[in-house]
């Protein structure tokens, strides 16, 4: 704790007036480019890896970066989904999974989580990504997984109407993401394809 409070005291002091600007400029409401969702992992930090500032981006975090269709959803979940597409109007959704993720490794190995029941019952709504065909049939069973979890996820999206009904006219983006916090790697889901490539080579 001690840790923490020295952290805030050093933002206070310098980090906040760097942006200050930006702070006041955003007290008059928030206007973000992107809903990311992705995996509470606490080595994965979205504002760090893509270089976002304040404001920019709209965060929802849960174990294993999971979605849930509309109905089976937590609630949370749904009225975040909800706020940000219809009052925000946010044009991009992000879901975002990342390497060696835990609650992918308990999907996997449910034998390994049976001590924790509501990570059971939680990472059971993806059980469906077990049975998809890999794309990268070279790739490990975790990472095919964590593929499959983000195809799934983007699949759950399509079911909540309010997102369905931006993306059929042209006011939303579904994306796939898969960040490796080992390397900083990113790889994003060719829609074409349905496979993952790398970040820069998507880019370029």
């Amino acid at each position: 704790m001690r840790d923490l409070l020295a952290g805030v005291t050093q933002f206070q002091q310098e980090t906040f007036p760097q942006k200050q600007s930006r702070f006041q400029e955003l007290a008059s409401g928030q206007s973000p480019e992107a809903l990311f969702i992705t995996c509470s992992d606490s080595r994965v930090n979205p504002e760090l890896f893509t270089n976002s500032e304040p404001g920019e981006i709209f965060v929802i975090r849960n174990a294993g970066n999971i979605v849930g269709r509309k109905g089976e959803a937590d609630l949370g979940m749904a009225a975040t989904i909800e706020y940000a597409i219809q009052v925000l109007k946010i044009p991009q959704i992000i879901i975002c999974g990342h390497a060696k993720c835990g609650a992918m490794q308990g999907l996997m190995n449910p034998e390994a989580v049976t001590s924790l029941p509501e990570v059971s019952k939680w990472v059971a709504l993806s059980k469906d990504a077990l049975n998809e065909e890999p794309s990268d049939p070279n790739a490990d069973r975790l990472t095919q997984i964590i593929e499959a979890n983000i195809r799934l996820q983007l699949r759950n999206l399509m079911t909540f109407p309010e997102v369905a009904d931006a993306v059929e006219a042209n006011k939303l983006r579904l994306h796939g993401w898969l960040y490796d916090f080992e390397t900083g790697k990113v790889n994003v889901l060719a829609p074409e394809t349905n496979q993952f490539v790398d970040s820069n080579v998507r880019v370029a």
